[in-house]
């Protein structure tokens, strides 16, 4: 129903054990971006031909149905799927840590009534699903992009994300600056993991931009999503995710 790697359809059992290396492969490679975001080529920059690097599209059975496009979000280049009589999608896969909350966001340009939905499905370290998928639906945005948003929070089974977005058939859509979130600090534990060896400077909470300031108490440190400190609680934007730490 959905293009998970795991759940794709397979002509023989090469091509399913091409594909699950193909997901170790992209895990491992947006483990080793170091940064806030743990996606490989969130907006689809680089390209090998019409196959956009770290991301497995339709494009290689269906070819056409995924294709680079200048319409994009930022940047110079977006993700064009285009739905036939099948529906055209794409997905990728990052290393996730058990029981940790990550910010999913993507940007999406429907230029029709209802476009697709993306997909976000927790795995084991064999690639065995766990769970239900979360499923996002993209509806019309005619000439501008939307953004789509969800938090979800990693099982204590999980090792992997695939993040995967799906048309309908003969259903278009534009996708740019797809992004999965770390919201873990470096060097400060997440709640409720007691941890000997860490400082004992913790997360108290999270909260959200729009919450009573009262609730930070004096001397507490606040941090955005990225880490940096504000010097002032009150900077806080509104529907924005902070750290408080005490």
């Amino acid at each position: 129903m959905f293009p998970l790697p795991s759940t794709a359809p397979r002509s023989s059992a090469r091509t399913g054990t091409r594909v699950r290396r193909t997901v170790l492969l992209l895990a491992l490679l947006a483990a080793s971006a170091g940064a806030t975001n743990i996606i490989v080529n969130p907006s689809f920059e680089l390209w090998l031909g019409n196959l956009p690097v770290a991301w497995v599209t339709s494009e290689l059975s269906h070819p056409g149905s995924a294709v680079p496009d200048s319409g994009s979000h930022s940047g110079d280049l977006c993700l064009k799927l285009i739905g036939s009589d099948t529906s055209a999608y794409a997905t990728s896969a990052t290393i996730v840590r058990p029981g940790l909350h990550y910010e999913f966001a993507g940007w999406v340009r429907c230029p029709g009534i209802v476009g697709g939905s993306f997909v976000l499905q927790f795995a084991k370290i064999n690639l065995e699903l766990i769970g239900t998928p979360v499923l996002i639906p993209v509806v019309y945005s005619g000439s501008d992009y939307r953004e789509y948003g969800r938090w979800v929070s990693s099982p204590d089974s999980a090792a992997f994300i695939l993040v995967a977005f799906a048309t309908l058939p003969s259903a278009a859509a534009y996708l740019d600056d797809v992004t999965l979130d770390d919201t873990t600090l470096p060097g400060v534990q997440e709640p409720g993991i007691a941890d000997p060896q860490a400082s004992r400077t913790r997360v108290r909470k999270f909260v959200h931009g729009i919450d009573r300031l009262e609730e930070i108490g004096p001397g507490s440190r606040v941090f955005d999503r990225s880490g940096r400190e504000l010097p002032d609680p009150a900077l806080m934007c509104r529907f924005s995710v902070y750290f408080v730490l005490e």
